[in-house]
């Protein structure tokens, strides 16, 4: 309270600052112009200026008030009432000076002169300052004191007269003073609380009002002729309308349904008014499911007012408790049945093929690249794909069977009530698992994408005497499809028991590779590229080196297969770009290999594929600080070919930031001459199988020949790879090959002896 208390006294005093100002410079600018011939101009120059100096700075500090929070001035109160009392003082001690100063010594008149503005200033400031009477006494004492001692100096009856006046004037305002200052306080305390009172009743009705809008409910008010006086956004939400607008001054007894009338009656009659059942709404011809509560508010807020309604509207409600049913046994997007429906029917197959000695066969079915999709086109092109996929698997099998998707890209077929003989039922499987790889292989039309998808499925079927349970049943399925993947996708593989080894081998080898990322046994080892017509090493190809703790040294075509497949090829992928840039940096800060001009890094069609690899390489290159132009990136001709608009595009970014790209393996795959104008590639490389057969086969010769020369007016350098003999690199030679890689030169070593073979190359 009394912080309080001290901070109304502040803004008390603090509003009359500009006027007490104004006071002060109107009488300095007076007395100093009344007095300038009869006192000595210097010192009344420099009073004026002093005086002026005090006004500017509590101009300031009132400035400084004014632009000050009511928080931070309720917080420091104390400091500014004393930054108050200190100008106060010195303005008080300012003018009782002039007693002292300014007096001048023969002329009377012009001394009471002196007299009237220090009684005046001082009676004008007690009407503001009287807040506090210890500031009171004070400024009078400073104001008076000067003047009553100058007077009484002057020994003469009429100056003893005035000085006896002046104290008891001073005398007369101090107790003056000390009643105003009762009569603020209990001013100021009776402003403060009505003030606080008022500000809780606006709270109140604010907090209400506030209530009432934001309320996640409908809510209404309504007057003692069932009209609507007020209503909130929510309300004209539930009932579908533009505005809350329209709901004020309705008439609720014109209600088209009548069955809530009874409940908004009883509060007419001070009663609480309930209704929960369907709701006809006149307004957008709809029905809704919904809970009434009415309550009397007769004599609160506005007099008209008599009820407030709160309206719930539990269509939604009652809609998700149905979703909600639905969704625990079928699969929101394509409305098949899910994982835990299926295994109820597998259950129930089991059963029923134990007891009528029938038989039936699961099919998972594994959508091939679909992530691909996912990624590049967006999750909502992904699911029409998977929506169009699962009415044709429907199409594709009878109506006692079952359809559920398990997940993702993941379907399972139940082909029930099959044959007890063997091949029949295999036969049969099969057939329809062709039928599906068939029938979604065709183009599906999305939006403007012509997409076409495959797919890998394992086929379990049930033998007799069998005790799996649905869940074994499913994950041998789930292996088999796994084996069909492994051995080339797109293609049905039946169950056998040794699959399940082969699947461990890959478990084993995902897990493994995570491992060796985690505790650094992979290794970049780097095989020099050698210029052919300067004899020197220029370039070199960062290769990646498994250390095992087992099986020692594990080159990349024993592990990379398993991290495409598994998708940890994209954090392989990374370990060897980073790796590469940080040996990159720190062979360009040695002065002796500064020769080197690049590094090529190879790169997978899942790493092309991730949609931020173009971002990630360039934020690569720029947190270390190297030109962009000292890295290569090899791809082959499969990762261009795979979604090549989108690969192309990607590679152009690359290219225009500076980044060589590098057609790796040319010519074993789908390249041909005329397309390689289509590729924004700088370096090709020519395939070791075409090199091994120069000599003895002139048509490789013409076809390396034309490689080479069709780069060469293209502005693209060629690479041969795998060269192991002089005739070899002879003949790429003659021919205008750039640079050869291979172990005529040297195989691929660690950075530390690669280092050692430069140094000793470059000297």
């Amino acid at each position: 309270m009394n912080k309080q208390f001290d901070f109304e006294k502040l803004k008390y005093l603090y509003n009359a600052v500009p006027i007490v100002l104004t006071t002060h410079f109107v009488s300095a600018l007076l007395y100093g112009l009344i007095m300038w011939q009869y006192v000595d101009n210097r010192t009344l120059a420099v009073w004026l200026s002093v005086m002026i100096v005090v006004i500017l700075f509590r101009a300031y500090h009132y400035v400084l008030y004014s632009n000050t929070s009511d928080d931070e001035l309720q917080k420091n109160s104390t400091l500014w009432l004393h930054r108050y009392f200190t100008y106060i003082l010195i303005m008080g001690g300012l003018w009782g000076s002039t007693a002292i100063l300014l007096f001048p010594q023969d002329e009377i008149q012009y001394q009471m002169v002196t007299v009237l503005f220090i009684l005046g200033i001082t009676a004008t400031a007690l009407g503001i300052i009287a807040a506090s009477w210890h500031l009171v006494i004070a400024y009078v004492l400073l104001s008076f004191t000067p003047l009553v001692i100058r007077l009484s100096w002057i020994n003469e009856p009429i100056y003893i007269t005035t000085s006896y006046i002046v104290s008891a004037l001073g005398i007369l305002m101090l107790f003056t003073s000390k009643y105003f200052e009762s009569i603020l306080e209990k001013s100021i305390v009776q402003q403060y609380s009505l003030g606080l009172t008022a500000k809780k009743l606006d709270d109140s009705l604010h907090h209400l009002y506030r209530f009432i809008e934001n309320a996640p409910i409908g809510v209404f008010m309504f007057d003692k002729n069932l009209t609507i006086s007020k209503c909130n956004n929510r309300m004209a939400e539930i009932l579908e309308l533009e505005s809350a607008e329209i709901l004020h001054g309705y008439d609720l007894s014109k209600i088209t349904d009548t069955r809530i009338l009874p409940a908004l009656k009883n509060v007419l009659n001070g009663e609480e008014g309930h209704y929960e059942g369907t709701f006809y709404s006149y307004f957008t011809d709809s029905t809704h499911f919904i809970k009434l509560f009415c309550v009397p508010i007769t004599g609160f807020l506005e007099e008209e007012e008599m009820g407030i309604c709160f309206f719930k509207d539990q269509t939604s409600e009652l809609h998700a408790q149905e979703t909600i049913q639905e969704n625990a046994f079928y699969d929101p997007l394509t409305k098949l049945p899910n994982r835990t429906l299926f295994s109820d029917r597998l259950t129930i197959a089991i059963e029923q093929s134990s007891r009528h000695k029938h038989s039936f066969s699961i099919l998972f079915l594994d959508l091939d690249h679909f992530k691909h999709i996912n990624d590049n086109l967006g999750h909502y092109i992904g699911d029409q794909l998977l929506f169009q996929v699962s009415q044709q698997l429907l199409s594709c099998v009878r109506t006692e069977d079952t359809v559920a998707r398990i997940g993702g890209d993941e379907f399972i077929v139940l082909l029930n009530m099959l044959p007890a003989d063997e091949t029949e039922k295999i036969r049969i499987s099969m057939d329809v698992a062709s039928n599906i790889i068939e029938t979604i292989g065709h183009p599906h039309i999305i939006e403007e994408h012509e997409l076409s998808i495959g797919g890998s499925i394992g086929v379990y079927i049930q033998n007799d005497g069998s005790k799996d349970s649905p869940a074994d049943i499913i994950k041998k399925a789930d292996v088999a499809m796994y084996h069909a993947k492994h051995t080339g996708r797109n293609h049905a593989t039946l169950y056998h028991k040794d699959f399940e080894a082969t699947q461990q081998t890959y478990i084993s080898m995902d897990k493994n590779l995570r491992l060796a990322l985690e505790r650094d046994e992979f290794e970049l080892y780097f095989q020099p590229k050698v210029a052919i017509k300067s004899n020197s090493i220029e370039k070199v190809e960062a290769l990646i080196r498994w250390h095992h703790p087992e099986k020692g040294l594990v080159y990349p075509d024993t592990f990379i297969p398993f991290a495409e497949e598994s998708g940890f090829i994209v954090k392989i992928g990374e370990w060897v770009i980073e790796q590469s840039v940080r040996q990159i940096k720190k062979w360009k800060s040695d002065k002796r290999l500064q020769k080197l001009q690049s590094v090529a890094i190879n790169v997978s069609i899942q790493q092309i594929e991730q949609p931020d690899f173009v971002d990630y390489m360039k934020a690569v290159i720029m947190v270390h600080n190297i030109p962009p132009s000292m890295i290569e990136l090899e791809m082959t001709e499969s990762v261009m070919m795979k979604n090549s608009f989108s690969t192309i595009e990607k590679i152009k970014a690359l290219e225009s930031f500076g980044i060589r790209v590098a057609l790796d393996d040319f010519g074993t795959g789908y390249s041909s001459l005329s397309y390689l104008k289509n590729l924004p590639v700088s370096v090709i490389k020519i395939d070791r199988s075409f090199v091994v057969d120069l000599k003895e086969n002139q048509n490789t010769l013409m076809i390396v020949r034309t490689i080479i020369d069709i780069a060469k007016n293209m502005g693209i350098s060629v690479v041969a790879e795998g060269v192991e003999s002089n005739n070899e690199l002879s003949i790429l030679e003659q021919l205008g090959c750039d640079y050869y890689q291979g172990f005529l030169c040297e195989s691929a070593l660690p950075a530390a002896k690669l280092e050692q073979l430069l140094v000793s190359k470059m000297q």
